[in-house]
């Protein structure tokens, strides 16, 4: 679990003086929603949730991975887009070093997997526009190991599903961002990519009253879940998830339902006319092999000033 520090913290205070520094992870309900989710999995039952943070720009603190096993999948949660997880840093680079070093750090993905494979899932994050395929191949150089990273191809959304699938629902390209992420796509691409989806033309303003009622609903829900989460008293992530397990359990699974069965049913039951997510689950995502990303291709999405975005996403699935 990727945790916000001051070091970072203050990194992008000197980049936006305006911006929000992000809440502790038990108090960030987004991530508290996915952390729930995964680790209620039948496999996941009991798995210590492992906070890592970039609290030293020199040499952060390493995970510790002696208890990994050849079957498991490494899952980093966290908030992040194409260019990386966002309390790494600002700068793309530097970033993703501080990552590589505390993956690396205790030596033991290069004891335990040598000749062997490693399998990341990246939650969270809008990682399958480039971070996924940059954190494979240096992942990839530093261990001399093959690395895959699993990468979604758009804002992630976590729900009950996560419990089964191990992976968060994505967001569809075009109006679903628009509505969600204000800014992060030009409407008029927004609107052209959702009506060629639908096979209709459709328009936010044709839409507004629906989307304005829909984002009514959404808000009250988020803002219930938010206000859940400040009323823990564990400040540890781990303590915290047990802690809503024991006292919070039934109205924190309500509103996880209602939630999911807001976004689910948006298609038809709010009249938008558009699905709101990938289905199945797994579309949404791209499996990326360190075999198959140059060094000029992840130099170029870590220290470039352009994403690659669009068509041309490869996957080993």
């Amino acid at each position: 679990m990727a945790a916000p520090h001051k070091i970072t913290n203050d990194e992008w205070l000197l980049i936006d003086p305006r911006r929000s520094s992000p809440p502790p992870v038990h108090q960030d309900y987004a991530l508290v929603k996915v952390l729930y989710n995964l680790r209620k999995g039948n496999r996941a039952a009991g798995i210590r949730i492992h906070p890592f943070q970039a609290d030293d720009k020199v040499r952060p603190t390493p995970l510790d991975f002696k208890g990994l096993h050849d079957t498991d999948v490494i899952f980093i949660v966290g908030h992040g887009g194409p260019d990386g997880l966002h309390v790494m840093g600002p700068n793309k680079d530097t970033a993703m070093k501080r990552l590589v070093n505390i993956l690396t750090g205790d030596g033991n993905l290069k004891k335990l997997r040598t000749g062997k494979s490693i399998t990341i899932a990246l939650l969270s994050c809008r990682s399958g526009f480039g971070f996924h395929k940059a954190l494979a191949r240096r992942l990839s150089r530093a261990l001399s190991i093959d690395v895959t990273v699993i990468g979604a191809l758009g804002f992630t959304f976590g729900s009950k599903n996560a419990t089964l699938l191990a992976l968060n629902e994505v967001l569809v390209r075009g109006i679903p961002w628009d509505m969600e992420y204000f800014l992060s796509i030009r409407r008029d691409e927004a609107e052209k990519v959702t009506s060629a989806r639908e096979g209709k033309t459709l328009t936010v303003a044709g839409k507004q009253t629906e989307i304005n009622r829909f984002k009514a609903i959404k808000g009250d829900l988020e803002t219930d879940l938010s206000n859940l989460v400040k009323r823990l008293q564990s400040k540890e992530v781990n303590l915290a998830l047990d802690e809503i397990e024991s006292h919070f359990q039934r109205l924190w699974l309500e509103l996880l339902r209602k939630q999911f069965e807001h976004y689910s049913h948006a298609k038809k039951a709010s009249n938008l006319e558009f699905d709101m997510w990938h289905d199945p689950v797994p579309d949404g995502y791209v499996w990326t092999d360190g075999r198959m990303v140059t060094d000029d291709q992840a130099d170029a999405i870590l220290t470039g000033d352009q994403v690659p975005v669009g068509d041309g996403l490869t996957t080993v699935r």
